[in-house]
């Protein structure tokens, strides 16, 4: 592991309480109500962070999960929601960043976990219209 994604490990511990690293997968831990996954990109400057199952939703009808979706992509900065084309019910939401030496993980990392719950907070909002 290198010096930033132990800072960002470290970061994630400290807002979060436990991470766990899985093989092949990254560092999992959760952050209210909802899991997370936080994986380095191919190239070291990239990373994500994702809920690769939005738990929680009142799920009504596809159409109306599919609606809410997409207004979440578009009115959620940063973040790209995605429905499950196998599994009609899930849902997941991404949030890829590009680090730079500028940045500090005491300020990115909260910013990205904070979008994150606000985009299930809102796509929740959303699926219960």
């Amino acid at each position: 592991m290198n010096m930033k994604q132990e800072e960002i490990v470290n970061e994630i511990r400290r807002m979060c309480g436990n991470v766990k690293f899985i093989p092949s997968l990254g560092w999992h831990f959760k952050y209210k109500k909802q899991v997370y996954l936080y994986v380095v990109g191919k190239d070291e400057t990239m990373i994500r962070f994702c809920i690769p199952f939005v738990v929680g939703l009142p799920l009504r009808n596809k159409e109306q999960l599919k609606e809410a979706v997409n207004d979440t992509n578009k009115n959620v900065k940063y973040t790209k929601a995605l429905l499950s084309g196998k599994d009609e019910a899930k849902v997941s939401l991404d949030y890829d960043h590009k680090i730079t030496d500028k940045e500090s993980t005491k300020n990115i990392v909260p910013h990205i976990i904070k979008t994150l719950d606000f985009a299930v907070v809102y796509l929740e909002e959303r699926v219960k219209r």
